[in-house]
């Protein structure tokens, strides 16, 4: 009797493992067909909606700081995605806030988070730049400079050398395409 308890227990842990397995597998394959900002772009929208008292901080949404914006580049998000990173040396980014705003009423959800590390992914700095569309099919643009995670996260979690403006110094000394300030945001931030 004890035997044949023994043996369903392990039968059971094994179809529970193998259960398990094939659920990853599964997440990895759809995951690696589906695009990095999608699934951030989802995770914001679902985090936006859900009541604030169920969504720990790192998950909610929030919006980006009025001095991080550098201006509108006259390509679409999806256009300066791919440049950022195929052509720049930017990567997508999983961790780090979602980020999206009001316009005219209407949610603008990020299109992108991506990173620039000068000296790759252990780099100790890294320029932090993020996409949205625009309604004419551009895309604004908000960076800055800081810590990067991956090397110093207590420094960078504490925002120790954050600094929108050297942010943007530096995406418009890489970014050999125009991005230019101008529009209701821009009008914000030099208010300020």
């Amino acid at each position: 009797m004890r035997f044949c308890r023994h043996v369903r227990n392990r039968v059971r842990d094994v179809s529970m493992r193998a259960a398990g397995i094939t659920l990853l597998l599964v997440v990895l394959v759809v995951a690696s067909s589906v695009p990095l900002w999608r699934i951030r772009a989802a995770a914001a929208r679902v985090s936006d909606r859900a009541p604030d008292r169920f969504i720990p901080y790192p998950l909610s949404v929030l919006p980006p700081p009025d001095r991080e914006y550098a201006g509108v580049w006259s390509v679409s998000p999806e256009t300066a995605r791919k440049r950022l990173t195929n052509e720049y040396g930017f990567s997508q980014q999983l961790r780090a806030y979602l980020h999206a705003y009001e316009r005219g009423g209407e949610t603008v959800y990020e299109a992108a988070s991506c990173a620039y590390r000068p000296n790759g992914f252990t780099s100790e700095w890294q320029l932090h730049v993020r996409l949205f569309p625009t309604p004419d099919g551009q895309t604004d643009v908000w960076c800055h400079w800081e810590r990067n995670p991956n090397v110093s996260p207590l420094a960078h979690l504490r925002q120790d050398g954050y600094d929108p403006a050297e942010g943007i110094r530096r995406l418009r000394g890489l970014v050999s395409e125009p991005i230019r300030m101008d529009g209701p945001i821009a009008e914000r931030t030099h208010e300020e």
